[in-house]
């Protein structure tokens, strides 16, 4: 699932490409039982009455809280798009193909990368470009906000966001704190908490901070939650200085991965030698609640 600077990349690149455009038409081949009389696209009914009501409008900002994408329109109202597990928004010129009921970039390139081609949700602008959502395995949500302030009632419930000048680590500790009992690297994904962190970047923060991912909250010291802090921020600033994690699908608007997956120090390096200096340690991987944890067996403690 895109993390915080997979969303950031995303985010940044397309307030640059599809600002002042307007929404010409929209399509989407989502359509899910599951999600009837919800407020998700994948709802038919939801859909038709999300397409009438965006078509025609501009795009005025493309932002990012946690790891959601939200797209301001020139009406007031708020598209609300989340990746979830393997969907990526791409930019460019597509040409649909009625008899398959396709998608497809027109020029050869990153675009057409075959992990590219799952396109589920397409918004068309009145220049002939296109914004699409490529979801492999259908998880993404799409849906509409009427206004920010029902907008940000609906993300009241999600953490602080790790990259504010605010964020110290007195807010670290207070936020983690509220579940003693829990391990670190459970915690630290926990999105009601803190935005942002999953798996790759938490496994990177505790390995820069020398800290075991098994170990319960209350067990981390001050001098710990300074180090914490500071890592987690350099580390996921790092993330976005390169793009972002191409090591599953992700992908930027462009189509082409992100770099971060070339800088792991401990993430999928099971049973490979520690990248610290003077370190002797295996890197090992557990299981945390169903999510892999990867750690050095010697100088996390």
């Amino acid at each position: 699932m895109p993390e915080l600077p997979e969303v950031h990349t995303t985010v940044t690149m397309l307030h640059k490409k599809i600002r002042n455009k307007t929404i010409k038409d929209i399509w989407s081949d989502y359509d899910s039982s599951c999600y009837v009389g919800k407020e998700n696209i994948k709802d038919i009914s939801y859909f038709k009455k999300f397409k009438k009501e965006i078509i025609g409008n501009k795009i005025l900002k493309v932002v990012r809280r946690a790891k959601n994408v939200l797209i301001y329109l020139s009406s007031g109202k708020i598209i609300l798009i989340h990746m979830k597990m393997t969907g990526h928004l791409l930019y460019g010129n597509y040409s649909y193909n009625k008899n398959k009921n396709i998608w497809k970039a027109d020029e050869l390139g990153p675009l057409q990368d075959s992990l590219n081609q799952f396109v589920h949700f397409v918004i068309t602008f009145s220049d002939n470009t296109h914004l699409v959502l490529s979801d492999m395995r259908k998880f993404a949500t799409v849906s509409l906000f009427q206004s920010e302030i029902i907008l940000k009632e609906k993300l009241s419930s999600f953490g602080v966001e790790p990259l504010e000048k605010s964020f110290d680590w007195k807010t670290y500790k207070s936020r983690l704190s509220k579940y003693p009992k829990q391990k670190i690297k459970t915690i630290l994904m926990n999105q009601n908490l803190v935005v942002g962190i999953g798996n790759i970047y938490s496994d990177e923060i505790l390995w820069t901070s020398h800290i075991n991912p098994l170990r319960l909250v209350e067990s981390i010291t001050d001098n710990e939650y300074k180090l914490l802090t500071k890592h987690t921020k350099e580390i996921l600033a790092k993330g976005i200085n390169f793009g972002g994690d191409s090591m599953s699908d992700y992908r930027n608007p462009d189509g082409l991965p992100g770099e971060f997956q070339l800088h792991h120090n401990v993430y999928r390096r099971t049973n490979q030698k520690c990248k610290r200096k003077g370190c002797n340690g295996t890197i090992q991987r557990t299981i945390l609640n169903g999510r892999g944890a990867h750690y050095c067996n010697v100088c996390q403690k």
